[in-house]
This record gives structure tokens, sequence and C-alpha cells, in this order.
């Protein structure tokens, strides 16, 4: 039988409750309004802190004080505080030419470079109607100094920040040019004047045979249409399986990457992230219409952002095999905010996952085949003299077809009509376990950067 309770001892009860009721609230409501209070004051201090440095330095500098160079310089400070490589600030010139970058036309000298064993940029390629080309520098130019500055005093990295910029501003070059005729090096100096250029980002052939190939250094919509036409070339060619070849691909947009891999993908999900609350997102899915052909992706460690995320789905929906080396592991996704002056900041504001929930992040894409090159191979593919045939990598995403049902024409190793056709022991490479593998390839970053040929 239940006890009852007097209405007296109810009220009693109740305004216990709410009495602790109350008492909790106003603790946590002083917790947080002294942690409020606590990062005020921080900020305060700073502020406070900024302003005696200002003053000092107005009252007894020696120097001049440029007010612009001097707000992007507090600017730039305050983002490198937060020890974020992925955080950037951008000044007003530097956010113009950031923006030039997604569009067809890019702004900068009209180059690309690698890193030489000494430290220095040689140039392995100058894009038609660039600056560079107006100017006079050549192919396998080797880029010693930058305004002054010399290269292998500086980071690789921020020696190709150095090569972009606003249409109209100059740079100047010092460059090592070795004489056609066997002679001394030349020591030669090139004033360019920055502007715009076509950047080629995709190319494509026919290999062993009757395999498509097709290679992209970076995702963006000016690509777009081009891809579109070369699968259906591809198509009408009656190929039996496709090479898509990402190695050295700097990412891009991964919107315009998810544009051209809906083109291979079932129906799902092909973009996800996860942001700062936990809160997971699927950015962009793709439609049912698929590419029916087997596909082989090659990728090393210097494939990054976007396009570690299209390998990732190419393994996580079954649609390939992945050839070469784990990728770079970058799968940050950052939002630019543009200031009220111009400028710009670069926030990293979620990370990418795979389809199964984990982060692409720090961990990278491993392939399904590991096929490195050697020290020469990687030479040469870096300075683009590599052929197709005789290029381990290539072959092997050709063999990965042949795995997955492709009637190839011409397996690697056989007899061709091409004068560069790989030897059996090299075609060998797509059954071996990559012994050679390390060491090979960057990781991450700026080794990524700098082990990858850059554009600007």
């Amino acid at each position: 039988m239940g006890r009852k309770v007097s209405l007296g001892a109810a009220i009693s009860f109740a305004a216990v409750v709410s009495a602790v009721t109350v008492s909790l609230t106003y603790v946590y409501a002083m917790d947080v309004f002294n942690t409020r209070v606590a990062d005020v004051n921080q900020r305060q201090a700073m502020y406070t802190k900024l302003s005696e440095i200002d003053q000092k330095t107005r009252q007894d500098y020696i120097g001049e004080i440029t007010e612009s160079a001097l707000n992007d310089g507090i600017c730039a400070g305050y983002i490198a505080g937060l020890s974020d490589p992925d955080a950037r600030y951008l000044s007003a010139e530097r956010y113009l030419a950031y923006t030039s970058g997604g569009q067809t036309q890019t702004i900068g000298a009209g180059i690309r470079t690698i890193q030489d064993a000494d430290g220095n940029m040689e140039i392995i390629e100058v894009f038609p109607g660039s600056a560079a080309e107006r100017a006079g520098l050549r192919k396998g130019d080797v880029i010693t100094a930058i305004d002054g500055r010399e290269v292998i005093r500086l980071t690789y990295g921020e020696a190709l920040t150095q090569l972009d910029g606003t249409a109209g501003s100059a740079v100047r070059f010092n460059v090592l040019r070795a004489p056609e005729d066997g002679g001394d090096l030349q020591q030669l100096e090139f004033n360019i004047v920055r502007a715009e250029y076509s950047r080629p980002l995709i190319d494509s052939a026919v290999i062993n045979g009757n395999v498509g190939y097709i290679s992209v250094v970076a995702f963006q919509e000016s690509m777009l249409d081009q891809f579109t036409q070369i699968l259906n070339s591809f198509r009408e060619q009656n190929v039996c399986g496709l090479v898509i070849d990402l190695r050295s691909n700097s990412g891009g947009s991964v919107e315009a990457m998810a544009q051209a891999l809906d083109e291979l993908l079932p129906a799902g999900n092909m973009v996800m992230s996860i942001d700062k609350s936990g809160e997971t997102m699927a950015q962009y899915l793709s439609d049912a219409g698929e590419l029916g052909l087997p596909i082989s992706v090659i990728i090393d460690g210097s494939t990054y952002g976007a396009a570690e995320i299209f390998a990732a789905d190419i393994q996580d929906y079954d649609r390939g095999l992945l050839i070469g080396g784990t990728t770079a592991g970058y799968g940050v996704q950052t939002e630019v905010v543009p200031l009220s002056d111009g400028s710009a900041v670069i926030l990293p504001t979620a990370r990418y996952i795979r389809v199964d929930g984990t982060e692409i992040h720090g961990a990278g894409i491993s392939p399904d085949m590991e096929i490195s090159l050697n020290e020469e191979q990687q030479a040469q593919f870096n300075r683009e003299s590599l052929a197709l045939s005789n290029d381990p990598q290539a072959q092997a995403a050709v063999t990965a077809l042949m795995r997955q049902g492709a009637d190839v024409a011409e397996p690697p190793g056989t007899v061709s009509s091409s004068a560069e056709e790989p030897s059996a022991e090299e075609a060998s490479g797509a059954e071996s376990s990559g012994e050679e593998a390390a060491g090979t390839e960057g990781s991450s970053g700026t080794e990524a950067a700098a082990e990858s040929s850059s554009a600007s």
C-alpha cells in the first residue's frame, strides 16, 4: 500500500528541489561567466600588449613605418600564432593572386619547376604564351635566386610562392644555363613581368594498344569539359579500361574533382567531412550513371587533397585498383574568409573522411598494389622524360586492369611496335611488393611540394 504524503511535506520537498536547481544553475552560470571574463581579460591583455609595442615603436623606432605593411604583419602574426600550417593570412595583393588560381587563366611567371640536388629550382616546363617564355627562359634553366634572395636560403615552398603575384608586378631571376656547345655554365638575369597564362591541367593517350590513359595535375573547373570529352573519345575508341594518373596532383578544387568523379561512380556519397562539433556532412553525391570500364588509379606521396578523395572513393566503391605509393595525407577542408580591406584569411574548418568514416588527414590513401620508381626513373618522371611504356607504375596499372578482366591488346612485357616497350623484368614490377618504395616519395606539406613538380 502506498504511503500518503502531507501537503506541507510536498511543498517543502518542492522548495528544496527548486533551491537545488537554482543553486546548480547559478554555479553553471558563474562558471560560464568566469570563463568568458577570463577570455575577455586575456584578449584585453593582448590588445594592451600590442598597444605598448605600437606606442614604443612609434616613439623611438629610427626606421620608417609603412602602415599597410604593419597591418599585414599584425594579421599574419595572429594567424601564425595558431601554429597551424593550413591557416594562412593573405594580403590584398596575395588574395588577388590566389583567387586567379581557380580560373582558366593563372597569373605568374608561367613556369613549372622541381627542386634539384643543390636545392635550386630547375625549370622543367615553360608554358606557351607566358611571361617566362617571352622573357626567354628555357626548360633546363636553373633559378638560383629570386629578387636577390638565394633559393637555397629559402624553403622550396617559400620559393614557389615568389613566382606568382598580381598581373604587372615584377620578379627578378638569377639563372644558370648550360650552353648547347657544352661550355661553362652561363650566369644570366631575367626580369619577368607577371601576367596571365594558360596552365595545362590534363593530358591523355591510348597506351598498350587499347588502354585509355588520363593524367590530371590538378582539379579545376576549367578542365571538366576536356575530361568529359576524353572519356567520350575513349568510349568511341572502345578502350578496354582506364588508367587515371594522379601522381604529383596538387589537389585543386574539391567541387571540380567531385564533378569529374561522378562520371565514374555509382550513386552514393562522394565527399564527406566532419566539423569542429563532430557533425558529419555529405557535401557531394554521385548519381547512378557510371563508366562501365575497369579502372586503375596511379597515386604517390605527392598525390594531394582532392586527388586523395578521388582515389579513396574509387577504392571504397570497388570501382578499381590503386597503384603506386601512399598519398600525402592532406584531408583538411579550408574556408577562405575575405576581409574588409581586400585581404583574406584561410582557416581550416573541417576534415575530410572516407565513406567508412576514417580520416584522410595524416593517414593518406594506401595503394592496392605498391609499386615504386627507382631513383633514375623518379628523376625522369619529375622531368617528364619517362616514357609510359617504360614506367613501372603505369605498366602495373595496366596489369591491374587485366586483373579486373580487361582484354589488353599489348600486356606489359609483350613485344609491340613501340621502341620503348618495357622489358619483361620491368613489367614484372607489377607483381612486386614494392620493396624499393621506401624513401622514393614525399609524405606531405612542404616535403611533398619539394619532391613534386610545381607550377606558378
